[in-house]
């Protein structure tokens, strides 16, 4: 009987841990079953185009794992050229879907690969696919009037959604909201970088500002560390930095 009471416990306890791994990896949203089942690219692939002009991908998904929204960005990572990508001012859902996302060289190179990036809602990354293209960039011929559109223009306040001084787990989003003041009717891209050596990730464009008003931007430092500043750029549709300040912060990043 004292066998039979043991091999009971025992199977009870192989069940209660096949039960807890099985939960630990429906929750694990470091994986994911992620499929891209459609991409379109206009303009097309072997086009040449001048700098500064959009790439646009249109992608058809599924997922179902994890189950929450995705970020997602199509970026080239070749380092070789200055280039900028759109935001994830939108997301991955759950299911079935699609979006679009843009990225373009501000200068003359080739783009042989795009990149499509996905992370999960703590900034990790759970997928990273290429997709073979052939893109010439000219430079395109714009006068000095037109390099410097947008200069006089400021930013007038920032508000930190997590205010500083503070302690903060590495790998949170802080949110910056930009307030502005814009001279020009081309406007003018606003970014929010964080001046660190660690790894760390910040929104890519969302579209020019005109007037005044307020934008929202975020970035994330993923190491644990020191975060002492904030790099706030503002760039005309030649991709000149017009406008440039750096804002004092105190961060501590930390893994708990």
């Amino acid at each position: 009987m004292e066998n039979v009471y043991i091999s009971i416990a025992g199977l009870v306890a192989i069940g209660l841990v096949v039960y807890f791994v099985r939960r630990a990896r429906r929750q694990d949203n470091t994986r994911t079953d992620l499929k891209i089942t459609g991409v379109r690219i206009d303009p097309p692939s072997g086009s040449v185009l001048q700098a500064n002009t959009p790439i646009t991908v249109a992608l058809d998904y599924r997922y179902s794992a994890p189950r929450e929204p995705l970020y997602v960005w199509v970026k080239i990572l070749d380092t070789t050229y200055d280039s900028v990508y759109e935001g994830s001012h939108d997301r991955m859902e759950p299911g079935t879907g699609r979006i679009g996302r843009s990225v373009h060289l501000t200068q003359a190179g080739t783009v042989r690969e795009l990149f499509i990036v996905a992370k999960n809602q703590d900034f990790v990354e759970v997928f990273n696919q290429a997709l073979a293209v052939d893109f010439t960039y000219k430079q395109a011929e714009v006068d000095e009037e037109w390099m410097n559109d947008g200069k006089g223009s400021e930013i007038t306040g920032i508000t930190l959604s997590i205010p500083s001084p503070a302690v903060v787990k590495a790998g949170t989003r802080i949110g910056v909201d930009i307030a502005y003041a814009i001279n020009t009717e081309e406007g003018l891209d606003i970014w929010a970088i964080p001046e660190t050596q660690t790894n760390m990730t910040y929104e890519g464009t969302t579209g020019r500002q005109v007037g005044t008003g307020v934008v929202s931007k975020h970035f994330t430092v993923i190491d644990p560390g020191k975060l002492t500043s904030v790099r706030l750029l503002m760039k005309n549709a030649a991709s000149q930095t017009v406008y440039e300040r750096v804002v004092p912060v105190d961060y501590t990043y930390t893994l708990a």
